[in-house]
């Protein structure tokens, strides 16, 4: 089988993937090939995330998710306008389910000014005309520019607009392994490339790990299950409905989200899976995953880094239904646990986690390697800044 030749390759066929593949094309008109295990783009978290639209409430000043996000905001509500893909433009409030929530939500008020979000500190009766089913002690957040938008129509604007533009996806093809200084092995044989771009999401350290980079780091899968709101319930949301977040943890609990067609969707849980792609169940569960999960749990217990455990246990109360209503409850006036309904194909997050210092990391984590660029870390809002993203590491492509 002769071998396929490209100025750059791109694995993974995820917003990222393809975003960075458009940008590599557009600014060194080369030739950029993209390959995608799946037999089709976007299968993974880049179609099965909210839709959300953050605007860049919660990263500390000077992040990359900081300078990244509100460009990113702007500029996808812009790409959907010219697509004609719908919108819900309503906003988010984020609500203090007690008093001793209150100074978080003020350090998410400064942090939004410093980062130029617009965003309001409402009181209580504020709230309710913004979103009249959502509760709060004291104080709530509104944030004017969070949307939710529709991710696989998202996705697959961005996937025609990459082939029209002269980027090659290949699809159905797996990588297998590196196999020289400029080359690699795939399921559909060898590609030679300029430049390689790694953008494999749950498997991203694995494919840098062969190329010497990012040894500390490892990816840890959590699964995210969202349920759906009743149609007739009592809880009607105009926007998204957001607890104040634990600001030492990566996630940010259980919301209520109004999708463009009507539908609300409650969640996510995050729960630790045993298999970079366990959707279902044990199905995808494998023993080294598994192994590895446990391990850094443990450590992460150990350590109880930034309260570790008190995040994981309220985590782990998400997992019951039971649970689950609590965290919904505390957010909407009128909501009863008969409102849940069976909710849509569960996400996977790609949580990198610094073996040394046993820490979850909450920033973009790009890493250069040896003619090639590894993006390690992008979670939450990697979605809403896909286009900044992309030209943010082009630009470290060189």
């Amino acid at each position: 089988m002769a071998v396929v030749k490209c100025d750059f390759l791109v694995i993974g066929g995820g917003v990222i993937g393809v975003s960075i593949a458009r940008e590599l094309r557009r600014r060194h008109h080369a030739k950029v090939v993209v390959i995608e295990k799946e037999s089709s783009a976007g299968q993974h978290a880049s179609g099965r995330n909210s839709g959300v639209l953050h605007a860049g409430v919660y990263y500390k000043t000077g992040t990359l998710k900081a300078r990244l996000c509100i460009e990113g905001n702007r500029r996808m509500r812009e790409y959907c306008r010219l697509k004609g893909i719908p919108l819900n433009d309503n906003g988010k409030v984020i609500v203090a389910r007690t008093a001793a929530e209150l100074p978080a939500l003020r350090e998410l008020h400064a942090r939004s000014l410093a980062n130029g979000v617009r965003v309001d500190l409402v009181d209580e009766q504020a709230l309710k005309e913004i979103e009249p089913c959502a509760k709060t002690v004291g104080q709530a957040l509104y944030v004017k520019d969070t949307a939710v938008v529709n991710p696989q129509r998202v996705m697959a604007a961005i996937v025609a607009d990459a082939i029209q533009e002269g980027v090659e996806l290949q699809l159905g093809c797996a990588w297998h392994s590196r196999t020289g200084v400029d080359c690699v092995k795939t399921s559909q044989g060898q590609i030679s490339y300029g430049h390689l771009v790694n953008c494999a999401g749950l498997f991203a350290d694995r494919i840098a790990h062969a190329f010497d980079v990012g040894l500390h780091y490892r990816i840890l899968p959590f699964r995210g299950q969202f349920y759906r709101l009743r149609p007739e319930s009592k809880v009607q949301v105009r926007g998204n409905i957001y607890p104040v977040p634990d600001l030492r943890n990566p996630f940010l609990g259980v919301h209520f989200t109004r999708r463009p067609d009507g539908e609300v969707t409650v969640g996510p849980s995050a729960l630790p899976l045993l298999g970079r792609e366990q959707y279902r169940g044990l199905t995808g569960a494998n023993a080294a995953d598994g192994l590895a999960m446990v391990k850094y749990l443990l450590r992460l217990f150990g350590r109880n880094r930034d309260h570790f455990r008190s995040i994981a246990l309220g985590e782990l109360a998400k997992i019951s239904r039971s649970g689950f209503c609590r965290e919904a409850e505390a957010l909407a006036v009128g909501f009863e646990p008969g409102d849940l309904l069976t909710g849509k194909e569960p996400g996977i997050r790609a949580q990198l986690v610094d073996t040394r210092k046993v820490e979850l990391l909450s920033d973009f984590v790009i890493e250069p390697g040896p003619r090639s660029t590894h993006v390690l870390n992008a979670v939450s809002p990697a979605f809403t800044s896909s286009a900044p993203f992309a030209e943010y590491v082009v630009g470290m492509v060189g």
